[in-house]
């Protein structure tokens, strides 16, 4: 099955048809995360591939590739791909969406720090609302605010900052889905430091997204997803604090009802593998890996909620554990 996910990748590009260690504990649960979106999968009826009179039927938008780059897509009016049969293409909860939006989205989480550390909870909420232009480029602007509860003795803070965000669509054909983001964060001098780091970086964060249908590889309605980008923090410098980092996540999700299900429209369940790896700094090389199981619904026509919880993966790690809610208004 992996040499035909690794065709069907490469192919639709082309246009064509040391610090952190794992937990033992967590390598248990891994599998079982695993098994819990994959087996239900070969459980199933496995459906057929993608055919060629689905992905030329009039619902279905023009082909876009690293070939026509510059001949299609600008200008056009902007469309969300659904192939009949396949897995969706969606956004979740940590990796960098690969499809152009039109939508209204709201995230909140809270985070629960260890006992000992000097914040006792993060709690943290945005809103922003993306457009696509066309079938090729995608504004967002983002707004959040943060607060930091101190434990005993500690120091409370809260303050809020902001984002741009641009996406170009590299490729979108039936199955397969990239997309070049670029986003740039403002700092937020409200939140007092830690560590090393300080709080006046803006943060510039290029990254290559995709995802990939399964279903032709027998996993029905499973849907592959995967970012990478490189962190860049421009600001004032502090001694030791690190300057980039390498972010990637990898995240497979399953889909259980048809999307005209009412009030449970497409229900997915998912887990996503996340982390961020420092390159300079005091602790070049330690890594932050965490796992986020969760689920997403179309509660009714346009309307999604979003739900996860972040478990990190290695020792020594920041925080216990991490609550995710997040609902989207597509339009």
């Amino acid at each position: 099955m992996g040499d035909r996910v690794f065709n069907s990748v490469w192919n639709s590009l082309l246009g064509k048809k040391k610090k952190g260690e794992l937990k033992p504990m967590m390598k248990h649960y891994l599998t079982v995360l695993l098994l819990f979106i994959c087996v239900p999968a070969y459980a199933e009826e496995p459906s057929a591939p993608v055919s060629q009179v689905q992905s030329a039927a009039p619902a279905q938008p023009s082909n876009l590739t690293l070939f026509n780059f510059f001949t299609e897509g600008w200008g056009e009016q902007w469309t969300h791909r659904e192939t009949p049969g396949g897995a969706p293409d969606m956004a979740l909860l940590h990796v960098q969406t690969n499809f152009l939006e039109r939508e209204f989205r709201f995230d909140y989480y809270g985070q629960h720090n260890l006992s000992n550390d000097s914040t006792r909870t993060v709690q943290f909420g945005d809103a922003l609302i993306a457009y696509g232009l066309d079938r090729r480029f995608m504004l967002e602007v983002v707004g959040n605010y943060a607060w930091k509860n101190a434990a005993p003795g500690g120091t409370s803070s809260d303050g809020s900052s902001g984002a741009l965000v641009g996406r170009v669509q590299l490729v979108d054909v039936p199955g397969s889905s990239y997309a070049l983001n670029f986003r740039v964060t403002s700092p937020n001098e409200g939140i007092v430091p830690s560590g090393v780091q300080n709080n006046k970086d803006t943060t510039l964060f290029p990254a290559l997204a995709g995802w990939q249908d399964l279903t032709s590889c027998g996993l029905k309605r499973v849907g592959l997803y995967f970012s990478l980008g490189e962190e860049e923090y421009v600001g004032p410098t502090k001694a030791g604090q690190k300057h980039r980092d390498l972010v990637y996540d990898l995240s497979l999700a399953k889909t259980w009802t048809e999307p005209t299900v009412k009030c449970f429209g497409n229900f997915t369940t998912f887990v996503e593998f996340y982390n961020t790896t420092n390159l300079d700094g005091l602790e070049t090389g330690a890594n932050a890996a965490n796992v986020t199981p969760g689920f997403r619904v179309t509660l009714f026509p346009k309307n999604v909620l979003m739900g996860g919880i972040d478990l990190p993966l290695n020792t020594p790690h920041d925080f216990n554990e991490t609550y995710r809610l997040t609902y989207i208004i597509n339009f």
